[in-house]
């Protein structure tokens, strides 16, 4: 479009000069095209400031309307209509829009700005008034109108001649600018002329004033279609090339008043002195406002430098981006005005590669800098090197007073960001170095495996791992399956193996292996397995394995088999005699089960057995099997110890209602049929459904037994010991009975055991002992010829609780009993082992004159050693040896036997469970000295013993 329009104006430009006729044709032909162009200009390039441009095609139509008027009005009128169109239509159009075209990029808008403009103004004034002024003003031949017409012309000229000065000292250089100053210029020259002229008289149409004329329309029109139009408007950054020259031309300006007196001095008089004065005084005026602006604008620049210094101080303490941003930020807000609305933007790395320069935001799509119209860029770069960017978005205004600080500012941000990077860069080299030391002295194996899985590097710790170098070999040779490592000999470690694809890496190229042997971790897991799942006493599996068992098996019945009075073997014998029972018993049982069953030490003296079967006969007959195995004793410490199971045994399925797969339901109901077997005769039971009221019974017992023992809930039953050989009574033992308030007269075989888990059987103990006591002595006081003894049963517990012995006595002495009327009977389990302490209390009762007695001899850990050392007086013979007396002659040579060793240890014999005339016969026959049973009664409360006493008719109670 441009070449299309330049063609055209040339060839109007042609016709109006060649073709006089068609002059006028040619002349409107080239205007239109001036406006149209313009106004084409416009559209296309879209200046960001429009009126100038639209003020210059004022100034062109005002122009040619002068031109037109000067067609038809008198040349010699002087002023005339054209006078009043140009130097009130054109002239003031055309100044104003050149100078805000000069005025619409980022020029500095500050009063230094409009002093130096006026300096200049100025000086070009004083040379106008001198020359061109001056002598209208002196010619009296002319009239007022005609002296103004005169002045106004070149003072207009003179103002266009100072705003393209400043353009051409400001303005971007471009071909829009040319062309603009190619329009003033030749409109300068035109109207200098057209005006000498026409006070001639001789202008006319056609003549070389014309062609300055179309030579101003054709530029301007060009002006406006050229690109470059759109960049006169835009804002920019002003570098100290566009200062210096306007400093040089302002110190031109200044020198006009000293020049003129110095030529008007070298050609005569000086005339215009007055005039010379005045504009001396008005620069020198200016001059020295220029000057206090300059000072002020020092104080600003020290006030920007400070600003800077404490950013600069601010950086240097700066370690990372965000650090720096920071410090920018503020410096940005401490350089600009208070109050003054902006924002600031630090990008690292940089995203273009332009250099300092005004953007558009709009244009630039930034979501950070939105709400402004404009922003400020400046890249950080360091030796040609860009490490980020600077953005700054506020005001125009503010940003041209920003630009040389924040170049400064931007400087000083990049040498930071440099540093930074630089440090981070020796940091990493610092951290590769600390790794590859790492990694050359790790434990672990490090492996790059290429993509033909061929190893292509190994760190120093493969050796160790692999016994051989292992590059160049396959993955395969040096790792199996199931993270398993194959040494050099053959042998294999156990290993865990991590791997990351890096062969996008290039400097990996490969997969990366880190292998960690774990040989010895998985050795010593295995081992606390065994040890989580290992009875560390017996050897065998311990509860955890066993529920373990239980879980998995799917049709099974469990066994439960504990060690009847095990605690009375801790207590007198001790833990390392307990233990080594424990093993023995352990080893015995699974002798008796063996495989497929599984035996398990469930706890203290506790064993369990599955067996993968759901018959019950099966599991009755292991059950009876069990017991019967055990009846043997046990060699353990150096004596003979007699250890004898209780077995509860539960089947799965329990019920159609119930859940097959619980083991623990099945190892409740075991342990609940296992204490429905303690104290039987049979000394096992399977889980029946009526065998959970026995266990809610004993819960209840257990419950209620100590509220038993403070409302002195028990009562004491006493079964008479009668001299075999004459019938006559001989004494009492006392029996405990608990008188429990809904359940009834409870047996001691129900609690007894119980008051021992319970810690109770002590003061219990005391109880019986206390009131066996006082009933003894009501004994004697009805029946003093016959004195009868009183026996007490007496726990190990009870025996080994401190001051036993000085309970006793002190019983005895409150009472006022004789010692020997009182027999303290004791279990053998109490006499196993060579505990000093309890063989003292025994001789200390013995001492007092208290008789002692070995309760249930021969049932238990009979030690035949002990009766010679451990001061005793009688032995009562179980109810077990007296049964089979009179049917079996084995049993009756082993009690003739028993009987014999007392006579010759002179200890008394007390049989127990008499219940036949036979038994009684064949004791006596042997020379059993006592006996008692249900043959003479059962026991009996106090007051039905008294009438016992007197149906024997053998005393007489006391008057």
């Amino acid at each position: 479009m441009t070449w299309v329009y330049a063609l055209c104006a040339l060839a109007l430009a042609v016709g109006y000069v060649l073709v006089p006729a068609a002059g006028l044709l040619c002349y409107v032909g080239l205007v239109a095209a001036t406006f149209a162009a313009i106004g084409y200009g416009i559209r296309r390039h879209r200046p960001r400031r429009k009126v100038p441009w639209l003020l210059w095609a004022g100034g062109s139509f005002m122009l040619a309307a002068g031109t037109a008027a000067a067609l038809v009005v008198d040349s010699t009128q002087n002023p005339s209509v054209v006078d009043a169109i140009s130097l009130g239509g054109t002239f003031p159009l055309l100044l104003l829009g050149l100078l805000l075209l000069s005025r619409s990029g980022a020029a500095n808008r500050d009063w230094a700005t409009i002093v130096d403009s006026a300096i200049f103004t100025a000086g070009a004034g004083l040379l106008a008034w001198v020359y061109l002024i001056d002598p209208y003003l002196s010619d009296p031949g002319l009239t007022a109108g005609q002296k103004a017409v005169s002045i106004a012309y070149p003072l207009c000229d003179v103002m266009l001649l100072a705003i393209m000065v400043r353009m051409v000292l400001e303005a971007r250089r471009s071909w829009s600018v040319a062309l603009l100053l190619t329009s003033g210029a030749v409109l300068l020259v035109s109207d200098v002329v057209f005006s000498l002229r026409r006070l001639n008289g001789d202008w006319d149409l056609g003549s070389f004033v014309d062609v300055g004329w179309i030579v101003f329309f054709a530029a301007g029109g060009l002006a406006a279609l050229h690109p470059s139009m759109a960049e006169l408007s835009e804002p920019r950054v002003i570098g100290s090339t566009q200062v210096k020259p306007r400093r040089a031309v302002l110190g031109v300006a200044s020198l006009v008043a000293p020049g003129i007196l110095f030529a008007e001095a070298l050609a005569g008089p000086v005339h215009n002195g007055l005039v010379i004065a005045v504009g001396s005084a008005a620069l020198v005026a200016l001059s020295l406002g220029r000057g206090s602006l300059a000072a002020r604008s020092v104080g600003h620049t020290l006030s920007r430098e400070r600003a800077l210094r404490r950013a600069c101080e601010a950086l240097l303490s700066a370690t990372e981006v965000s650090g720096v941003e920071a410090v920018v930020r503020r410096a940005v807000g401490s350089l600009l005005r208070p109050g003054t609305a902006h924002r600031t933007v630090l990008r690292v790395p940089a995203t273009r590669a332009d250099g300092m320069r005004m953007r558009y935001i709009r244009e630039l799509g930034d979501s950070e800098l939105e709400g402004f119209e404009l922003a400020l860029y400046c890249p950080l770069s360091i030796g040609g090197v860009r490490l980020g960017e600077l953005w700054v978005a506020a005001d125009e205004r503010a940003l041209v007073t920003l630009q040389e600080s924040v170049r400064v500012l931007a400087g000083q941000a990049a040498s930071m960001l440099d540093h930074i990077a630089l440090n981070r860069e020796i940091t990493r080299r610092d951290s590769e170095a600390y790794f590859r030391t790492l990694v050359l002295n790790a434990a672990d194996v490090i492996l790059i495996v290429g993509e033909d899985d061929v190893i292509t590097y190994a760190s120093p710790s493969a050796r160790p791992l692999f016994g051989t170098d292992t590059v160049g070999r396959t993955l395969g040779d040096v790792l199996r399956p199931g993270e398993t490592a194959v040494r050099a000999d053959g042998t294999t470690a156990e290993v865990e193996v991590t791997v990351r694809d890096l062969s996008d890496e290039p400097t990996v190229a490969g997969r990366v292996l880190t292998i960690h042997d774990v040989t010895e971790r998985r050795r010593l897991e295995r081992e606390l397995l065994d040890r989580a799942y290992l009875d560390p006493l017996t050897g065998l599996g311990n509860r955890l394995r066993f529920q373990d068992c239980v879980q998995g098996a799917t049709a099974a019945a469990v066994l439960i088999v504990d060690i009847d009075g095990f605690r009375t073997v801790n207590d007198t014998m001790g833990q390392e005699v307990g233990d080594e029972l424990l093993r023995a018993f352990g080893a015995r049982l699974v002798d008796v089960c063996p495989p497929p069953a599984t035996v398990a030490r469930l706890g203290a003296d506790e064993f369990g057995v599955l067996v993968p079967t759901t018959e019950v006969a099966a599991v009755e007959a292991l059950a009876r099997h069990i017991v019967e195995e055990f009846r043997p004793p046990f060699l353990v410490g150096g004596s003979v110890v007699t250890a004898l199971p209780s077995v509860g045994a539960a089947i799965s399925p329990f019920s159609q209602d119930q859940d097959p797969d619980d083991p623990a339901r099945l190892l409740r109901e075991a342990d609940v049929a296992l204490e429905s077997a303690k104290g039987t005769p049979e000394r096992w039971r399977r889980y029946e459904s009526a065998m959970h009221a026995q266990a809610l019974r004993r819960m209840r017992l257990r419950t209620d037994l100590d509220q038993a023992l403070a409302t002195d809930a028990f009562v004491l039953h006493y079964q008479p010991i009668v001299d075999l050989a004459t019938g006559r009574p001989h004494g009492f033992e006392a029996l405990v009975r608990w008188q429990h308030p809904s359940l009834g007269l409870v047996p001691p075989l129900e609690f007894i055991e119980i008051a021992e888990e319970c810690g109770l059987i002590v003061p219990l103990g005391d109880w019986v002992m206390r009131n066996a006591i006082a009933t003894a002595v009501k004994f004697r006081q009805l029946y003093p010829a016959e004195s009868p003894t009183m026996s007490v049963n007496v726990s190990v517990r009870q025996f080994r609780s401190p001051g036993f012995v000085q309970r006793v006595l002190t019983e005895l002495a409150q009472a006022s009993l004789p010692a020997y009327a009182l027999t303290v009977e004791i279990t053998e389990s109490l006499l196993l082992g060579d505990d000093e302490h309890i063989h003292a209390d025994l001789a200390a009762l013995r001492a007092a004159g208290v008789k002692v007695s070995i309760d249930d001899f021969g049932t238990g850990y009979s030690s035949l050693s002990y009766l010679h050392r451990v001061p005793v007086d009688a032995l009562k013979l179980d109810k077990s040896f007296v049964d089979t007396i009179s049917t079996s002659r084995r049993q009756y040579d082993l009690v003739r036997g028993i009987v014999q060793l007392a006579r010759t240890l002179d200890l008394s014999v007390v049989a127990e469970g008499i219940e036949t005339e036979a038994h009684r016969q064949r004791l006596a026959d042997l020379r059993c000295g006592f006996g008692q049973g249900y043959l003479f009664t059962r026991p009996l409360p106090f007051a039905e013993a008294l009438s016992w006493l007197r149906s024997q008719e053998v005393v007489e109670p006391a008057a």
